[in-house]
Order: C-alpha cells, then sequence, then structure tokens
C-alpha cells in the first residue's frame, strides 16, 4: 500500500510539473506562412516575365526594345483576361539552368517565352498548358546532296551539326544524332546564326523550326533547303513557365489558355505571323462535334 501511494504521489507530482511548465514557459508563435508568387501576383496586380527573343515568337526591335511576336501578343492577352499588368523585366540566353534560383530569389514570376517542354526544362520549372507544336527540321547547303536519301547518313563523327548553347536544337541533336560532331554557338548567339554557319560552310546542318528557316531563306535565297519534308521532330510549346509548386498559377493560366484556345484568339494571332499556319501546328481541340 505504501508502494501504491509513492507511485501515485510521484505520477501526481509529475503532471503538476508538466502543466506548471506549459503554463509558465514562454508560447512560440507559429512562423508567418510566406507568400507565393500566385498570391502576390493576385496582390499586386502585376504579373513580371522573363523572356527569350525568338522571332517570330518574341521579336525585339534593336532601336527601341519593344516587343512583339505570338507570345507577346497571349501573353499580354493572358493579362487582359486575368486584369494583370504585364511587365517584360529579364531577357534570357537559351540556357534554362539559372531558372530556379532565379525563381527562388525572386527575379521574376514567369517565364513568358516558348521555351520548349523537355524532361530537363520540366525539372527545373513548372510548364503551362501548350499553345502550339512546333515541328523543327534538318537545313542544309542548298548544293548538298549527302543526305537526300536519308537523315540516317547526318549520325557519324565527319558530320558537324551547327547548335546554340542550351537551345533546344542541342537536345535533339544529341538524341537523334548521337554521333555526330557540334559545331557549338554561345547561349546568347541569334537563332539564325546557327542556320548561317551552315552557309558559311562552318557546318553541315542545322536544326530549326520552319518559321526560323523561313524568315533566313527569305533574306539569304538559294543558300540553304530542308532536307525531306518530314519532321525531325515536334517541341511542345507552353506559353509560361512557373516555379515548382506553384500549382494554382499554372491552373489559372491553364484555364486562360484553353479558354483563348476555344474562342478562337490563339488560332487568329498565329495567323497574323503566319497567315496559313505553315509553320506551326495548333492544338486540337479535346472533343468532335456530330456531323
Amino acid at each position: 500500500m505504501v508502494h501504491f501511494k509513492q507511485t501515485i504521489s510521484i505520477i501526481v507530482i509529475a503532471a503538476a510539473t508538466t502543466l506548471a511548465v506549459q503554463h509558465f514557459a514562454p508560447q512560440t508563435s507559429a512562423a508567418p506562412k510566406q507568400e507565393t508568387t500566385f498570391e502576390r501576383v493576385m496582390r499586386t496586380r502585376v504579373l513580371r516575365c522573363a523572356y527569350l527573343p525568338y522571332p517570330p515568337e518574341i521579336i525585339k526591335d534593336p532601336n527601341t526594345g519593344k516587343l512583339s511576336g505570338y507570345i507577346v501578343d497571349i501573353t499580354e492577352e493572358i493579362g487582359h483576361q486575368l486584369n494583370l499588368k504585364i511587365e517584360w523585366t529579364t531577357e534570357l540566353g537559351f540556357g534554362f539552368q539559372n531558372v530556379p534560383a532565379d525563381f527562388k530569389t525572386g527575379r521574376y514570376d514567369a517565364v513568358c517565352s516558348g521555351f520548349v517542354e523537355t524532361a530537363a526544362h520540366a525539372s527545373a520549372a513548372l510548364f503551362s498548358t501548350p499553345i502550339d507544336y512546333a515541328p523543327v527540321y534538318a537545313y542544309v547547303r542548298a548544293d548538298d546532296t549527302r543526305f537526300d536519301q536519308s537523315l540516317d547518313l547526318i549520325n557519324d563523327p565527319a558530320i558537324k551539326i551547327a547548335v546554340i548553347d542550351g537551345e533546344s536544337g542541342q537536345s535533339i541533336a544529341r538524341e537523334v544524332f548521337p554521333r555526330s560532331s557540334s559545331h557549338s554557338l554561345p547561349e546568347m548567339s541569334d537563332v539564325s546564326l546557327s542556320l548561317e554557319s551552315v552557309a558559311t560552310r562552318k557546318a553541315d546542318m542545322a536544326i530549326s523550326t520552319i518559321a526560323t528557316a523561313k524568315g533566313y531563306m527569305e533574306h539569304n535565297p538559294g543558300k540553304l533547303k530542308v532536307i525531306r519534308n518530314h519532321p525531325i521532330k515536334s517541341w511542345i510549346q507552353p506559353s509560361m513557365a512557373f516555379p515548382h509548386g506553384e500549382h494554382d498559377f499554372k491552373y489559372v493560366v491553364d484555364a486562360t489558355i484553353r479558354a483563348l484556345h476555344e474562342n478562337g484568339f490563339i488560332e487568329h494571332t498565329f495567323k497574323k505571323y503566319d497567315p496559313k499556319l505553315e509553320s506551326y501546328l495548333m492544338v486540337a481541340k479535346p472533343y468532335q462535334l456530330r456531323k
């Protein structure tokens, strides 16, 4: 009985001590919730965009710095639909490796440029739903007949492919033609320089979208040709990239893009720059009308 009473006394004392500590100990407040990028954009009504000049997606006037192009038009319309002011704040190069750090420091809110969706890019950012698909082709000198019968002949160490560091053509060259050599250009190079490298015999082949190659060939007639009328690959082209975890941000932009697809704004915008829609593939509607 004595042992039982001692045990009860110890339990009572321990409980009383615990309550006293809890009562008199300083109360620590929970850390304030950090504002998300989406919450900040909605609060300030300003979307700060990084961008990559890549005609005709984004065209930068060399004299005024003014931006135009179908990505600019679509982004501005997304801002209009969401009652947001678009600020084009940061020009990027082709490399995507610094984007996660830039997001972390709040340098910009989104990458509002047609960076293509790849596994490597997706590990660095969260992409919006596509606005289009861009087929890419192999371009060689107009008098070069070596690859007319088969693109497989490009996959040879003796063949040089012109690539810009960080540009998606570089990853396609590595994936499709892993044995070929590279003629590398700096990350901030104008996209047309890969085609120019072929024309000036510094490289044997370049990988390009129709729109980019068409612009170059119009100004340099008779220098280049496309190898076979069949794309090497088609790029998935979102309109924006966001910090990982910003699913609310992505959802709102995705919903707006779907609405712009449905009401015809996106196709109409593409036709301003490509009247016959020869350079891009439009996103198919997710339904079929009954006949």
